[in-house]
């Protein structure tokens, strides 16, 4: 089928552009079904997941199928700015709906001329007028959306986690909202951000437990499967950009695409831009050997600082088998959220048999190591909180391990691609 192309690979793979593209959404039937159904009911709706898994785009995707009107509200500005009140004041101020209130008079130089005219020059200041920064928020929602539906969204939630203060101001505005002077405006509130737990907290808070009886978690938004991975990589690169690339091209691309970038949206277009950038090169032809060299720029331009935490923990390079450094390869081979101590240790065995033989190797001790952190380099893995499972304390650090590290069969050691030759654009 032939697709006609004028796009650019920067508007089609867009990895931070907050503006919901709806010729490459993939569609994510049971989330959006869970949200649609929570925004429709009688709680406040919290959206959680890790970076870049694609949350915005859902709730986005699923208020503009409601046609409903949405003020965002950003919590990092929240923290900033001192209180969630102060960023509603500055979200509507930035909207042009503050009131005229007065204004003070200032000269001009030429003073003799404009009083001759009565030319004053004025310096306008403007407040929200009668309503305080919350109601002023729900009432404009409710002008714009008339009989729609209206929702805040307070996104960025991890930026104030740790804040008690502007947590309790969060749960003081869930409970307004019942209260009949906000009721009346009919807004709903959707949460956004990374933690988990999010009624738990409230409802461990002996003055906050009614909150979490406000409040409903969808499912985390958490990586695509590999048919949606698929969907995606084909619609940008065949639909979108309209280039040369063979059905048994793409499904090798797709293949490793998946793999290194763990199926996160976000990576998956910052890694397919790098794709489709060198592709362009060379008149629109994607091949499988453009991968390894994707890989080395991917890793400059995206994993630096996670490229640096791996590398300080990877055992010394005279180090003989560098049990260390095979551990690490095997949990990037590791494909669910969970890690468990038997998984790893057969891994290993598997992976590097001729140096595990008849060995103990101890990787309970190198887990523990891995998840304290070690001389300050920041901690790979987190704990279970039921303490018998570990997880990556944060996704890039797979990916990185992934595209970074190189078992060398032969020799059964690991080594690494090296980040100083990539940004010099040498051999990988």
């Amino acid at each position: 089928m032939f697709f006609k192309n004028n796009k650019e690979p920067h508007e089609v793979f867009t990895p931070r552009q907050s503006k919901v593209n709806p010729n490459m959404y993939v569609a994510r039937p049971d989330l959006e079904a869970r949200l649609r159904q929570s925004l429709t009911g009688t709680q406040h709706v919290i959206v959680h997941g890790e970076s870049g898994t694609g949350k915005s785009w859902l709730y986005k995707k699923v208020l503009a199928d409601m046609q409903a009107v949405v003020l965002p509200i950003n919590l990092a500005n929240a923290s900033r700015f001192g209180g969630i009140a102060a960023e509603m004041k500055n979200a509507l101020e930035r909207l042009g709906t503050a009131t005229q209130t007065g204004y003070s008079e200032t000269k001009s130089s030429e003073m003799t001329a404009v009083l001759a005219t009565g030319g004053l020059e004025h310096e306008k200041t403007f407040a929200l007028g009668t309503k305080e920064p919350f109601e002023a928020c729900c009432a404009h929602l409710r002008k714009e959306a008339g009989k729609h539906p209206a929702c805040i969204v307070f996104d960025n939630l991890e930026t104030i986690f740790e804040s008690d203060e502007m947590m309790n101001e969060l749960a003081n505005l869930i409970v307004l909202l019942d209260d009949e002077r906000y009721s009346e405006y009919r807004i709903k509130m959707l949460i956004v951000g990374v933690p988990t737990g999010v009624r738990d907290y409230f409802n461990r808070t002996r003055n906050r437990a009614t909150v979490a009886n406000r409040l409903q978690e969808i499912p985390e938004v958490s990586r695509l499967s590999q048919s949606q991975t698929a969907e995606l990589v084909k619609k940008g690169f065949v639909q979108e950009l309209a280039y040369d690339v063979q059905s048994d091209v793409l499904s090798r691309v797709t293949e490793h695409v998946a793999w290194v970038s763990d199926r996160i949206p976000q990576r998956i277009h910052e890694y397919c831009l790098e794709i489709a950038q060198l592709a362009q090169e060379r008149d629109k032809l994607v091949g499988v050997d453009l991968l390894e060299v994707a890989d080395a720029h991917w890793l400059s331009r995206s994993l630096s600082n996670t490229y640096s935490v791996i590398e300080n923990l990877m055992n010394e390079r005279d180090t003989k088998i560098g049990r260390r450094n095979q551990v690490l390869f095997c949990l990037g081979r590791v494909e669910g959220d969970e890690i468990r101590l038997s998984e790893i240790e057969a891994l290993v065995r598997t992976e590097f048999s001729r140096t595990t033989e008849n060995k103990t190797l101890d990787i309970s001790t190198l887990l523990s190591r891995l998840a304290q952190g070690d001389d300050g380099v920041a901690p790979v893995l987190r704990r279970s909180p039921k303490g018998d499972t570990y997880q990556f304390a944060d996704p890039m650090f797979r990916m990185c391990i992934r595209a970074m590290l190189i078992k060398d069969s032969e020799r059964q050691v690991v080594s690494k691609r090296s980040i100083s030759t990539i940004a010099a654009g040498g051999a990988v």
